[in-house]
């Protein structure tokens, strides 16, 4: 671990990454702390533009809603939206990865045409379809971004599988006499997972994405700050009021961007492990 972790570090790019995004979590916790208004309610005159007003630094919308208190609370649901989505799709994608990869055979062919079957639907389709069936709220959007992305840590993890069978230290664990369930759980599917980490940390970006997409849409929970919301709001005035599409617009970029640096450098410092004989 503590290997890891200096071969992370060592990108500083990623580091930064890292610090940007922890930054932006602690700042979604502790958003009502931070800026106790609320994101919902009138706190101001309306279109009160930013750095006028002390009371509102960042301005108010065209509700009078002040604009920092929704960035830091659309900050909270995008992030525990996709984090809670990733989580999903690599626990579910790496039991299915794991399933087929152990069973082989016509269980193995099976689990790889479901696969290949929800990988033919592009991922915003798939949720565009399964929030507009289930409703616009936080746990239905958790589940569609979940059903979209779990074949590619299946996948990985099938994969992973296939190629560890043979090691040395799976064949003495066998040889040892370790029960099959006990392999599988305590020697295969660790060895598997790195990549899979690597994965669900990119993929994070792409849930950010889509949960952004579905509330600027108009699929998300209306009670709830999104920045996808705050862009489509944004619209009506974009031309003499370009902030409140512009605001959202870049703290939505820079997670995805710090997202996918931190992404590509846990890619990077588990590339040894993997490499591994």
């Amino acid at each position: 671990m503590t290997d890891l972790l200096l071969r992370f570090a060592r990108d500083r790019a990623a580091l930064l990454a890292a610090c940007v995004l922890a930054g932006l979590a602690l700042a979604a916790a502790s958003a009502q702390l931070l800026w106790p208004l609320d994101p919902e309610g009138v706190g101001g005159p309306p279109l009160l533009r930013p750095l006028v007003d002390p009371a509102h630094p960042l301005g108010t919308d065209r509700l009078g809603r002040d604009v920092l208190a929704r960035l830091l609370h659309g900050a909270r649901l995008s992030l525990t939206v996709a984090f809670a989505a990733a989580l999903a799709a690599s626990v579910l994608g790496s039991a299915v990865g794991l399933a087929a990869g152990l069973a082989g055979g016509r269980l193995d062919e099976l689990l790889m045409r479901i696969t290949d079957a929800f990988q033919t639907v592009p991922g915003f389709l798939l949720a565009l379809a399964f929030v507009s069936v289930f409703g616009p709220d936080a746990r239905s959007v958790v589940l569609a971004i979940a059903a979209s992305a779990w074949t590619g840590p299946a996948r990985l993890v099938r994969a992973e599988i296939a190629s560890l069978a043979g090691r040395d230290f799976v064949l003495a664990a066998i040889v040892a006499g370790l029960p099959r369930r006990e392999i599988a759980l305590r020697v295969l599917l660790p060895n598997a997972l790195p990549p899979v980490v690597a994965y669900a940390a990119t993929s994070v970006a792409s849930a950010v994405l889509i949960e952004s997409a579905l509330s600027f849409l108009g699929l998300a929970d209306p009670n709830r700050a999104s920045w996808g919301a705050m862009i489509a709001e944004g619209r009506a005035v974009l031309v003499s009021e370009p902030w409140l599409s512009i605001l959202p617009g870049l703290a939505l970029l820079l997670t995805v961007l710090a997202v996918n640096l931190v992404g590509e450098g846990l890619n990077e410092a588990l590339a040894p492990r993997r490499a591994r004989p």
